[in-house]
């Protein structure tokens, strides 16, 4: 493809991609052994801390606004990374209506890019609140999902589904 036409859809991509909010969205990372806990006190394991550290250096540069956990410690953990990085609070909000959630995002982060740290079961119903049309599931044994949401004009988004 001839060079000008690469800068031309290069440009136009860009351009799209401003006017619209991205969201990263990831499960927490892994959880250390929760014999008999309370599930919302449930920490990270040495594996998970490392997980969120690695984390905050993949979002450090895309431009995060916000940073938003739910209220366990679990989320919480796997967030303060990035938000410590980025400078900013860790958000604890409800994730349970997802709608409602991602109305939220819409309303107070236009044209910003999110950070979303959820739980296998809020992620992928996030995803499709955003108007991501193919199901999304993570197994239980998997941490190590990120997915990029960019919404589009027309009440769809784009998925990036990523590794880290």
């Amino acid at each position: 493809m001839p060079r000008r036409i690469l800068i031309a859809l290069a440009a136009l991509a860009s351009s799209i991609a401003w006017s619209q909010q991205t969201v990263i969205l990831v499960r927490h990372a892994e959880l250390a052994d929760a014999n008999g806990m309370d599930a919302k006190a449930v920490p990270l394991s040495a594996a998970g801390q490392a997980r969120a550290s690695q984390l905050a250096k993949l979002v450090e540069k895309s431009g995060v606004a916000a940073v938003y956990a739910t209220d366990f410690m679990r989320t919480r953990a796997t967030a303060e990374p990035s938000a410590g990085l980025l400078r900013h609070e860790v958000i604890v909000a409800s994730q349970n209506d997802a709608q409602e959630f991602v109305a939220r995002l819409r309303k107070e982060h236009a044209d910003q890019v999110v950070l979303v740290v959820g739980h296998s079961d809020t992620v992928p119903s996030l995803i499709n609140a955003f108007g991501v049309p193919e199901e999304v599931k993570i197994d239980k044994a998997d941490f190590g999902n990120v997915f990029v949401v960019t919404p589009k004009n027309d009440s769809t988004a784009s998925l990036l589904k990523l590794r880290y």
